[in-house]
């Protein structure tokens, strides 16, 4: 079930849409702005287009947390390593469920990518 996000045109799995709406508000509290978000939800076609668009910076279509609506890209700051905006995401995120992968981190380099784990939040409980 796919339930859209404040930011218009966007959708994700309806935990991962409740998960991202209280990080979201705790980024405006922060920031005194909403997170600006550039992908969310992708339909096998769209994941079948950015991956044969940009190889190697999409996951083979089908196996993309995009397409199980569990995975956002971010802009804002956040797309910057190191920014204030990313190390806030990185401090702050998990505590709603969210993380950026390990893989992220190096290859290849997407600090804009995030997904949400259902379990992760529970566990810093």
């Amino acid at each position: 079930m796919l339930c859209p996000l404040q930011q218009k045109g966007f959708s994700l799995r309806a935990d991962a849409t409740i998960a991202f709406v209280s990080l979201n508000e705790a980024y405006r509290q922060r920031f005194g702005r909403q997170m600006c978000v550039t992908d969310a939800y992708r339909s096998l076609a769209e994941q079948q287009a950015v991956y044969y668009r940009r190889p190697g910076f999409a996951a083979v279509p089908g196996r993309s947390n995009h397409g199980l609506g569990l995975a956002v890209d971010l802009c804002g700051g956040v797309e910057r390593s190191g920014s204030v905006e990313f190390v806030w995401m990185e401090k702050n995120s998990k505590k709603f469920g969210w993380f950026h992968p390990s893989w992220a981190y190096s290859s290849p380099f997407e600090p804009w990518h995030w997904e949400y784990d259902p379990k992760l939040g529970s566990l810093l409980d």
